[in-house]
């Protein structure tokens, strides 16, 4: 498929135009990371949105890889696909413009080396950030409510008015089997005991905000709404970093004053769940074959 019309599809599809990033990723990438962007990325990403074609590499593309974060080990996997068959043109379709180790170092930028290798063997880079989690139809949040089977979703918004995550009701689940769905459902061996917390609530009314959802605000936001279980990637950070350890301290402040049982997954983890069940479908309505690309690690 030509990908310049690839590439127009999905930026109607989830109107990138309506949502702008790039304070936000350029406060998130080390300074020493950044102007590997400036080389790299095409200026219409850097001076627009931060969202949309970040890297141009091919004329057509005939695959298409869904990536949460472009870690190395998921881009080694994706080189080693394209290397099998002589890069003939591919597309990265990645939730993020750059990785998380979520028990390291926390948000790290992408390297020239990692640029380099993208360009050599022909593979374009498209970036979906909040228009992949405010989507009506094809959401992070979504696609978590769906394999929660949660009932009576709503969507509710941040201060600024943008969707944030959505609520919704389960029947007769107790904390422990709610917890062993969420880690199934999200292809985890087990959720971490510093993502626990059971707070002798019932599990019937619960928010989902994928990915980070860890801001006291976030918290709030939930409480305000009624719920009494609170899913998302990670409210706790454990990280080795300085936002980080601040973070601890407020968590300690504010998680013992809130009724409601907390639950994480991992950031990587809450997020894959639209990659893997619903974005391989819409590329392939498209006329594309399209690879979800597992994160080995859903934590580090």
């Amino acid at each position: 498929m030509n990908q310049a019309e690839l590439v127009r599809r999905l930026d109607e599809y989830f109107e990138v135009k309506r949502f702008d990033e790039r304070e936000q990723w350029r406060a998130k990438i080390p300074p020493s990371d950044l102007p590997a962007y400036g080389l790299y990325a095409a200026p219409e990403f850097i001076e627009g949105s931060w969202n949309g074609l970040m890297l141009d590499h091919a004329i057509d593309v005939d695959r298409v890889y869904l990536v949460v974060f472009p870690g190395q080990a998921v881009l080694d996997t994706i080189l080693a696909l394209e290397l099998e068959r002589e890069s003939l043109g591919a597309l990265i379709f990645a939730h993020h413009p750059l990785d998380f180790a979520e028990n390291g170092a926390g948000f790290t930028g992408m390297t020239e080396t990692q640029f380099e290798d993208l360009r050599e063997h022909n593979i374009s880079f498209y970036v979906c950030h909040q228009p992949l989690d405010c989507h009506r139809e094809t959401s992070t949040v979504l696609a978590l409510a769906k394999v929660l089977k949660l009932r009576e979703v709503e969507v509710f918004n941040d201060a600024s008015g943008i969707p944030e995550g959505a609520h919704g009701r389960v029947t007769d689940s107790g904390f422990g089997p709610f917890g062993e769905l969420l880690a199934e459902v999200t292809d985890l061996p087990y959720l971490r005991y510093q993502q626990v917390r059971f707070n002798g609530q019932p599990v019937e009314h619960i928010a989902l905000i994928p990915g980070g959802g860890c801001e006291p605000e976030q918290l709030l936001r939930v409480r305000d709404l009624g719920c009494d279980t609170y899913v998302t990637g990670h409210w706790w950070l454990t990280g080795d970093y300085p936002y980080a350890a601040a973070h601890r301290e407020r968590m300690r402040a504010l998680v013992p004053t809130l009724p409601m049982n907390l639950l994480g997954a991992s950031h990587y983890a809450s997020e894959m769940v639209v990659m893997r069940d619903h974005l391989p479908g819409w590329f392939r309505n498209a006329g594309i074959e399209a690879r979800f690309v597992r994160q080995p690690d859903p934590w580090r």
